[in-house]
C-alpha cells in the first residue's frame, strides 16, 4: 500500500479509532462502577459486552493500520558465490528512515539547498518501489542506498563535494568535452540509487564489480546501468566521511549515466577515480576498455 495514495483511508480509520475509543472508554467507566456484590442485570451484562466488542473492533482496527504502513527499513537475503566460488549467503538491512536524516544533514553541512518536500519526496519514491528493492537486494547484493534531490547542477556539486581536496585532475577527453559544465546526465530529478558499500572500496574488491572490469562504457549503457557524476560525486564523499577511505584508489569507475560531448560530433563517457589527494575526471569513447576500469552497479529508482 502506497502511504501518500491512502492517506484519506488511513485518515478515516485514526477518525474510527478515537470515535471508538472514546465509545470504549464511556461503556467501560460505566461497568466498572456496577456493585460486584449482586447479580448484574441484564442490561448491566449487555453494556459490558457492547464494551468488549468495542474494544475487539479498536484492537482489529490498530492491526489494520498495522498493516497499511510502509516499512522504513528493508531486509533481504542475498545468496551468490564467494571468491572461491562457494555458495553463500549474507542478511542485508537498510534502515531508510536513519539513512534520510543522515542525507539532510549531510546535504545541510555542505550546503546543498534541498527542497522543503525532501523527505515527502523520498518517502514516495521509497514507499512505490519497496517491492524492487527487495527483489533487487536479493538479486544483486545492494547494501547500500543514496538519496539524491532533483535539479542539482554538476559543477556546484563538485566544488562542494571536494572541498578540502587538492584540485581535481580534469583529463582532455573531459575538458573537450567542456568539462563540468558539459556533463549531460541521464537522470535529473529526485532518486534513490542502489549501490554496494561493503568491501567495494575498489571494483577488485568485490566479486561483483570486479566482472565489470574490461568491459566498455558502451556495454552498461546497453544494459541499463545510469550512475551519474552526480551521484558519484555525492557518494565518494559519504564513503569518505564513513571510512576515512576514498572510492577507486586502485580503480576506475564508468558512470554510465554521464556523457560530454566528442568535439566534432557524437559523445565521450564519464569516468573517475581517487589518485593520491584529488579526484580524477575522465571521458572516453563508449567501445573504450582498460584494464582497471568497470563500472559501479546499481539501480535508480525514481
Amino acid at each position: 500500500m502506497n502511504n501518500k495514495q491512502n492517506c484519506g483511508e488511513l485518515v478515516e480509520k485514526l477518525k474510527q479509532v478515537q470515535t471508538l475509543n472514546i465509545d470504549f472508554n464511556l461503556k467501560a467507566e460505566k461497568a466498572v462502577s456496577f456493585d460486584t456484590s449482586r447479580e448484574w442485570n441484564d442490561e448491566e451484562k449487555a453494556l459490558i459486552a457492547e464494551a468488549v466488542k468495542v474494544g475487539e473492533e479498536i484492537e482489529k482496527l490498530i492491526f489494520e493500520l498495522e498493516k497499511s504502513i510502509e516499512p522504513i527499513s528493508v531486509t533481504a537475503t542475498y545468496a551468490h558465490k564467494d571468491w572461491n566460488n562457494v555458495e553463500t549467503s549474507e542478511t542485508i538491512t537498510i534502515d531508510f528512515e536513519k539513512k534520510l536524516e543522515y542525507s539532510v544533514t549531510f546535504y545541510k553541512t555542505h550546503h546543498i539547498n534541498l527542497p522543503e518536500n525532501f523527505r515527502e519526496i523520498m518517502t514516495d519514491i521509497w514507499d512505490r518501489n519497496i517491492d524492487v528493492i527487495q527483489k533487487t537486494i536479493e538479486e544483486q547484493g545492494f547494501d547500500e542506498i543514496l538519496l539524491v534531490p532533483g535539479g542539482l547542477s554538476v559543477p556546484v556539486v563538485h566544488a562542494k563535494m571536494s572541498e578540502g581536496y587538492q584540485t581535481t585532475k580534469e583529463w582532455g577527453g573531459f575538458t573537450d568535452g567542456g568539462s563540468f559544465e558539459g556533463v549531460a546526465e541521464k537522470t535529473t530529478g529526485p532518486r534513490i540509487i542502489l549501490i554496494h558499500k561493503n568491501n567495494a572500496q575498489n571494483l577488485e574488491d568485490r566479486p561483483e564489480l570486479k566482472k565489470t572490469i574490461r568491459e566498455t562504457a558502451g556495454s552498461f549503457i546497453q544494459s541499463g546501468q545510469t550512475l551519474t557524476l552526480t551521484d558519484y560525486l555525492i557518494y565518494q564523499r559519504q564513503y569518505f566521511e564513513e571510512t576515512g577511505k576514498h572510492l577507486d584508489e586502485l580503480t576506475y569507475a564508468w558512470l554510465p549515466g554521464s556523457i560530454v560531448p566528442k568535439p566534432g560530433g557524437g559523445f565521450r563517457v564519464v569516468f573517475a577515480d581517487w589518485d593520491g589527494a584529488e579526484l580524477d575526471v575522465r571521458a572516453d569513447d563508449s567501445g573504450d576498455w582498460h584494464s582497471l576500469l568497470g563500472c559501479r552497479l546499481s539501480r535508480c529508482l525514481i
